[in-house]
């Protein structure tokens, strides 16, 4: 079964035209207002990057580098700034400007686990396994940080791409023990015991992973071989019955069917 990637935050970003704040104020002897547009470099700031963002997403490269040079022009030390220059740059392909637009965002005044954490999925993308988990640490660090599970198991994905298998089941527990419903860790660990032939362990993680999501053929499939290993004829046949109504036309139904025949 294809392994998950690790997965990157969205920080939010205001998108609302917000270049500018009035502020009111009254002539000397009267009570008659005056507004007065003073421009607020951070909210104009968020929204050029919003909208460079948007442009990106739209294939529009050259203006979406425009809105971000703007905004990177008007708060240089904007978190969120560094953040999006640091997606733009990764969906162009230039990934040294990608990692110094990181460096810069985690090294911000305003940083968050957040951009940590994105930080973090670009090293593990890279290989750097070592330097990806100290990023991702330093995320579940971050006191108001809340997304906890998500880092964790950032790490575990991160871990076991690495080879490194115990991190990996450690990593994938923590974040079950902050999201007991992640489907990605449950799946994960299910493989996990899978491999180290610990095939009452799987059976349990596969039905909690059953639990959290709706079967699907891979999931099923994987039914098949708990159930086979433990020698388990009529549980494993049930789940090569659901497999066939539920997904006929999947490659795991066909294998499925092929090894009937044999």
């Amino acid at each position: 079964m294809k392994q998950g990637l690790p997965s990157l935050t969205l920080i939010a970003i205001l998108s609302g035209l917000v270049t500018g704040c009035v502020t009111e104020q009254t002539y000397t002897g009267t009570d008659i207002p005056v507004s007065e547009r003073t421009f607020d470099k951070v909210a104009a700031a968020k929204e050029r990057t919003q909208l460079g963002l948007t442009y990106l997403q739209r294939g529009n490269s050259e203006l979406a580098k425009f809105n971000l040079d703007k905004a990177m022009a008007y708060a240089p030390e904007l978190e969120e700034v560094h953040v999006a220059m640091a997606y733009f740059y990764q969906t162009v392909g230039d990934l040294p400007r990608t990692e110094e637009a990181y460096r810069h965002a985690v090294r911000s005044s305003n940083a968050s686990g957040d951009s940590m954490n994105n930080f973090g999925v670009f090293l593990c993308q890279q290989k750097r396994f070592g330097e990806a988990e100290e990023m991702f640490l330093k995320a579940i660090d971050q006191p108001k940080y809340t997304r906890t599970a998500s880092s964790y198991e950032n790490l575990g994905l991160c871990s076991r791409d690495a080879g490194q298998i115990e991190k990996a089941r450690h990593y994938f527990d923590m974040a079950l023990k902050y999201d007991p419903r992640r489907a990605t860790s449950l799946l994960e660990m299910t493989e996990i015991a899978m491999d180290s032939k610990d095939f009452q362990g799987a059976k349990r993680m596969l039905e909690r992973l059953h639990s959290v999501i709706p079967e699907s053929a891979s999931s099923l499939a994987l039914g098949v071989e708990i159930e086979r290993q433990l020698n388990n004829r009529d549980a494993s046949s049930r789940y090569g019955i659901m497999l066939l109504a539920k997904f006929p036309a999947s490659p795991e139904a066909k294998e499925y069917r092929a090894s009937l025949n044999q």
